[in-house]
């Protein structure tokens, strides 16, 4: 899951990096969410929004057509991915991250068909 200390492990560590990076912008968006609606901060939940669909473009744009994230083989980068994209679909359903990367759907999709991720999705 993580290559030797090598320019792969870089790699892997930045795809790491950017699904960290959308669950703490998504998580921040969903808390701001809960407060009460004239205490929220419409500003800041869009700059949540607009940091996620940037990362998302990034990811669809380096995943291309590999099966995944490291092209041929499943990393902790493609388990990375697939956390943070199974935290949108069950937060954000409003996030149609499916449907603008479907490279991302497809990969999302492969990883729900491990057990590890299938039994462990969240329910409300």
């Amino acid at each position: 899951l993580m290559p030797a200390p090598n320019r792969e492990r870089i790699l892997v560590k930045r795809w790491e990096a950017l699904a960290d990076g959308i669950c703490d912008a998504a998580t921040t968006a969903f808390h701001e969410r809960k407060r009460p609606t004239k205490l929220q901060d419409k500003g800041w939940i869009d700059r949540q929004y607009a940091k996620i669909a940037r990362s998302l473009e990034f990811m669809a744009e380096e995943l291309g057509d590999s099966p995944f994230c490291m092209g041929n083989h499943i990393s902790l980068a493609d388990l990375a991915v697939g956390t943070a994209l199974g935290y949108l679909a069950f937060r954000f359903p409003d996030i149609a991250w499916g449907e603008n990367h479907p490279n991302l759907a497809r990969l999302y999709e492969k990883m729900m068909q491990r057990p590890s991720f299938a039994d462990t999705v969240p329910r409300d």
